[in-house]
């Protein structure tokens, strides 16, 4: 399955309803590039120091050369959702990018952000925290989601981070501490100290005046993770009556499920679903040859075709994740097709 990017540049992928994935079964669905080198946040100059690179959200590892600063990545399936784990230690803080989004084309000129130890103690004092070793920092950058320039005035109030944290706290032009600022500035960063290991996303605020959708992005104890979040005025406004036919089934080809799951794909085989055809037999495929598992009526958020493809912590045996987040539009077509009843319309 496939969208646009939140930070990095490109667009997504996948498959729904995989029961099992052998871990030696290799890249699934094709085998892109990224080319890329690691950068010092927020100077974007290449590290000096030799880097460590590994990915989060892919069940195959792909093959990871580095040298120096600069990185390849090779045998990353189409239609694909990950994020980059970069480090230089002792001198920068584990680091994870921001969602990556690819379909069918390589990516080159990738740039992995790190986070020095001594920014983050200039931060932490300018906020006056004392991070713990046990959780993570969020760096969010909030842009508009009709311009992509960074978003001015969003009030701390919108911000609703799904675990407890310490934040958000603002960042000025020069992406250092503004500790009396209430509202996102012209920089459009924001940090989170204290974010509990696991999950980060946004939720919607009470009579909130600006909808904020960020990628579901992993949080370590003792890193950093960098989020994009895209803002609009208003409230989120889900689609309604949606189509199976004409809205549904549409979104199995242009995000890679198809391919991965009919004719000769590996999909149609390890998980028994098959989305080649009509809009019949996909239907089916998804609502009654399991009934309540792959769409859930009763429990629409829990139904497989949308967890499998979606981040998850501890993962699930999907080989590569489709949704970046719960806000991703396809994602929202789907579970309020589900929420409709799941009808064959």
């Amino acid at each position: 399955m496939v969208t646009r990017s939140w930070l990095l540049l490109a667009a997504l992928a996948a498959c729904s309803g995989i029961d099992d994935v052998g871990d030696d079964d290799g890249p699934l669905g094709g085998s892109l590039t990224v080319r890329g080198s690691v950068v010092d946040f927020p100077t974007g100059d290449a590290i000096t120091s030799p880097a460590t690179v590994s990915l989060s959200g892919l069940l195959a590892s792909p093959r990871i050369t580095v040298q120096g600063a600069d990185f390849v990545i090779e045998g990353i399936p189409e239609h694909s959702a990950f994020q980059i784990l970069a480090a230089a230690p002792p001198t920068h803080r584990p680091t994870f990018t921001s969602v990556i989004e690819l379909t069918t084309v390589d990516l080159s000129g990738a740039k992995a952000p790190i986070v020095a130890e001594s920014y983050i103690a200039a931060l932490a004092a300018g906020f006056g925290v004392t991070p713990s070793a046990a959780t993570g920092i969020l760096l969010v950058h909030v842009v508009d989601g009709t311009t992509g320039r960074p978003r001015v005035g969003i009030p701390a109030r919108d911000f609703v981070l799904a675990a407890a944290a310490d934040g958000p706290h603002f960042l000025g032009d020069d992406l250092l501490p503004v500790p009396n600022a209430t509202a996102s500035t012209s920089s459009g960063w924001a940090v989170f100290f204290e974010v509990p290991a696991g999950e980060a996303k946004l939720g919607a605020p009470a009579n909130g005046t600006v909808s904020l959708a960020m990628a579901t992005s992993p949080i370590n104890a003792g890193t950093v993770t960098f989020a994009t979040a895209v803002a609009a005025d208003g409230a989120p406004n889900p689609p309604k009556d949606v189509s199976f036919s004409q809205q549904i089934v549409p979104i199995f080809k242009a995000r890679g499920c198809v391919a991965c799951h009919a004719g000769g794909g590996p999909g149609k085989d390890l998980g028994g679903l098959n989305l080649g055809g009509g809009a019949n037999l996909i239907y089916k495929e998804l609502v009654d040859e399991r009934p309540e598992t792959r769409v859930k009526k009763l429990a629409p958020a829990e139904s497989l075709v949308l967890t499998m493809p979606s981040r998850e912590t501890p993962p699930d045996r999907h080989p590569n994740i489709t949704f970046a987040g719960d806000a991703d539009p396809d994602y929202q077509k789907l579970l309020v097709w589900i929420r409709e009843g799941a009808k064959q319309n």
